[in-house]
Formats: C-alpha cells, structure tokens, sequence
C-alpha cells in the first residue's frame, strides 16, 4: 500500500514537473514568435502595430534590453518621444554601455523642448543609481558568502597556526572590511531597484503646480521627454524636481516611472 502511494505521489509530481516545463517552453515560443512578428512590423514602417505587438510581451511579465530598445526605437519612429526616451531609459538601466543606445538616447533628448541646466550632484545622483539598479544581487550574494567561508577558514588557521599570524591576521581584517562593503552595496542596490527615483514626461505639455492639488497655481509647464526625480506623492500628484533644482507638483498621469 505504501509503496503504491509513493509510485501515484511520483507520477503527480513527474506529470506537474513535465506539464511546467511545456509551459515555459510554449510560452517563450510564444514570445519569440511576438518578436519577429514586431521586427516585421517595424520593418515595413507599421510602429503602431510593433509597439502594440512590443507591450503585449511587456504585459506578459517579459523584460530584456533588447524589446525595451526595440520599443523606444518604435515610439521615437512614431513621433513619441516621451515614451521613446521612457524605454531608451529602461534599456539603460539593463546595458548602460551600449553604444546604439547612447547614441539614440542622446538624439532623443536633443529633441526635448526643455533646456535644463543639470547641477553636479543631480547627475551624480543619476550616475549611482544607474550603478546600483545594474548590479546583480544574485551574484553578490554567492560572493559575499564565499569571502565569509574565507574569514572562517583564515580565523581557524590564525588560531592553530601561529607560523603564520601576521598574514593570517592581515588577510583576516582585509576579507571582514570586503564582507562588510559587500553586504552595504548589496543592501543599497536592494533599496535602489525597490524604489524607483526618476519618471519621464510622456505628455506633449504639463502644468507643474505649486500644490498637490488641480486648481493650484502654475509654477511653469513641461513637456514630454524631460526626466524628472521623484520625491513625494501626495493623492494622485508627484512632487518633482528638475535637473536645475527646481521643484513642483505634478498629476501622475503626465509621467511614467522609469
């Protein structure tokens, strides 16, 4: 009887394990086909269609640098620019290194209306966070638990070899003070790609107001493409400042986060 209930509990998981894996296989096979059928798309110059085709693999919980690209490509070609520089942005926070990229980026935000002059530490805001949210946490944390086993076995050989204590000592400072800055990027990359600080004007004009509320007074207007840091939110509006410092409320419809 027993050895009957282990052959069932065998085939039920063989069964769930096989049916997951034609699933997943179906499921990218799905995707790819959605791909070519976008790259067709953009191709014969139908970028409404290959966006379309594009945000459906987005709302299947899909990301890569390649469709956020390939998607800012076909909002630039399709005269939006706001949402081209939101996923030429995305693509950035996956390979910040590429050079197609940068050097769409960089003509996307010539085209902005808006000329703002970036103060240093805006940028180097902007510089840390694109550091952080690249980072794997996956990675680190195999890294931070092989230099822990490290310290471990140094702090043993410190104590049962004494031929050797100076080094062991040395290498025993040196790997806690590496475990140690491991474990604060890591906890600061975590936070960093939680919370996202940065938006995208998606619409042609916005007000920015001096309060979280509609019937507020204008402080100046924006339009799509700038990018904005996020500081606050208040009902439905966001408090924002520009590149220059300056700050104001804005409707959370008129952005998208990055």
């Amino acid at each position: 009887m027993k050895m009957k209930k282990t052959f069932q509990h065998f085939i039920i998981c063989f069964f769930t394990v096989f049916l997951n894996f034609s699933l997943l296989a179906k499921n990218t096979s799905d995707i790819s086909s959605i791909i070519k059928s976008a790259e067709e798309a953009y191709k014969q110059k139908n970028y409404s269609k290959s966006i379309e085709l594009y945000q459906k693999i987005l709302n299947q919980h899909y990301e890569s640098f390649e469709i956020y690209y390939n998607l800012g490509n076909a909002y630039f070609k399709n005269n939006q620019l706001g949402k081209a520089i939101l996923y030429y942005e995305k693509a950035k926070r996956l390979n910040s290194s590429d050079p197609d990229l940068k050097h769409n980026l960089s003509i996307a935000y010539n085209k902005t209306i808006d000329k703002i002059d970036t103060k240093e530490n805006f940028f180097i805001e902007i510089t840390k966070n694109n550091f952080l949210n690249q980072l794997n946490l996956t990675f680190l944390a195999y890294v931070t638990i092989a230099i822990a086993f490290l310290t471990l076995l140094v702090f043993i050989l410190f104590l049962y070899h004494t031929l050797y204590r100076k080094l062991y000592a040395t290498l025993l400072i040196l790997f806690v003070f590496a475990d140690l800055a491991l474990y604060i990027l890591s906890y600061s990359s975590k936070k960093s790609q939680q919370t996202s600080h940065f938006a995208i004007i998606t619409e042609k004009q916005v007000k920015v107001n001096s309060e979280p509320i509609s019937n507020a007074v204008i402080k100046f207007n924006l339009h799509e493409g700038t990018k904005v840091k996020l500081l606050q939110k208040v009902d439905n509006f966001y408090l924002i400042r520009l590149e220059n410092g300056t700050e104001g409320w804005i409707d959370e419809k008129s952005i998208e986060i990055i």
